[in-house]
């Protein structure tokens, strides 16, 4: 899932808010709103898998993973504690209804999962591709008048649609605070006018089969193995009952993309894709869910050429495409002194 609400991570130089301490959240934390709206979703994943899930929390029946910004330490932690709250047995204060549940990450430049960049050299090159692209470079030409506007009324560079988005995002969370009003010049760009350019910067980090393979195949790998494992009865731990990821809204599209499932709208906060493994008379089938804001309904998603019950054996023919084989020798680069570029903004 995507962290919850958060204030805003970067500013521009004519930014009203630049000297804001965004108190009392802090630059880049989630607010009231955000840790509110992820706790409801812990609380709808408790509601929907209460009898799976049983009672009482243990490491082994839950594996909670994030990557290593704070916004989502601070979702999963949230999350977790309105899914796992202790039973009789596990209340270590009469008075406190919370318990710690274990957290793990990577560092991000470690990471090979959730929001992959350092670890992966050829992601990076294939990115840069990507950057330099006819199509891209057509959009950025198209939208240069615009570009050229923005730049002047923000003081800030902007040449490129990543540009752009990051922009949005500042404008996103700071609409959301409860104190901060955006100053009149948004209204004739924000958010539809930017909008394409922000769609257009989710796209280019899976432009190409290759960048869903590395971007987003890396997790769909991890998902089908886990499924194939349960089904063989070789998971280990055995009494393993759900796997929670927490990381970005890039690693929502990256994800869908990969399993060909993005509709191309950027994903709300605390927006969530459940992946479900069903076994019925020794036959099991996978199902996909999307809960994405503003209304958090829990709508199927159909895998091409399957039903919404997809059998496991053609699920993992469906996504067979997007699979990494050793990752290390996939995302290794031709040229030993290339150099990785600074990663774009979470």
């Amino acid at each position: 899932m995507r962290h919850g609400e958060r204030a805003p991570v970067d500013t521009y130089p004519e930014d009203p808010y630049i000297n804001n301490s965004m108190a009392p959240y802090g630059w880049g934390q989630l607010t009231n709103k955000g840790r509110l709206n992820v706790y409801n979703s812990g609380a709808f994943l408790r509601h929907r898998y209460d009898h799976f899930l049983g009672e009482s929390y243990s490491p082994n029946k839950f594996w909670l993973q994030s990557t290593s910004s704070d916004r989502t330490i601070m979702t999963a932690m949230i999350l977790s504690s309105a899914l796992w709250k202790p039973s009789e047995k596990q209340m270590f204060k009469p008075e406190l209804s919370w318990q710690p549940v274990v957290l793990h990450y990577w560092t991000r430049i470690d990471d090979q999962l959730l929001i992959i960049w350092n670890a992966c050299p050829k992601l990076t090159l294939e990115r840069l591709r990507v950057d330099n692209s006819t199509k891209v470079r057509q959009f950025n030409e198209k939208n240069r008048e615009m570009y050229e506007e923005i730049e002047i009324l923000t003081g800030k560079s902007i040449k490129t649609a990543e540009d752009i988005a990051d922009l949005y995002g500042t404008l996103h969370a700071e609409e959301q605070m409860d104190n901060l009003v955006l100053p009149p010049w948004t209204e004739e760009y924000f958010p539809d006018r930017m909008l394409p350019a922000v769609i257009m910067s989710y796209g280019m980090n899976v432009f190409t089969e290759e960048l869903q393979k590395l971007a987003g195949g890396p997790f769909v790998k991890k998902v089908l193995r886990t499924m194939e494992q349960k089904r063989d009865g070789t998971l280990t731990p055995a009494d393993r009952r759900m796997f929670a990821y927490v990381a970005h809204d890039s690693t929502v599209v990256n994800v869908l993309s990969a399993l060909e499932l993005w509709d191309g709208k950027a994903p709300g906060y605390s927006c969530m894709i459940i992946l479900e493994l069903h076994e019925e008379n020794n036959r099991w089938n996978v199902q996909i869910f999307q809960r994405n804001a503003p209304d958090y309904e829990t709508q199927p998603l159909k895998l091409r050429n399957c039903d919404i019950a997809c059998p496991l054996e053609k699920f993992a023919k469906i996504v067979a495409n997007v699979l990494p084989g050793d990752y290390s020798e996939d995302c290794r680069v031709p040229d030993p002194n290339y150099i990785i570029p600074p990663p774009p903004p979470a």
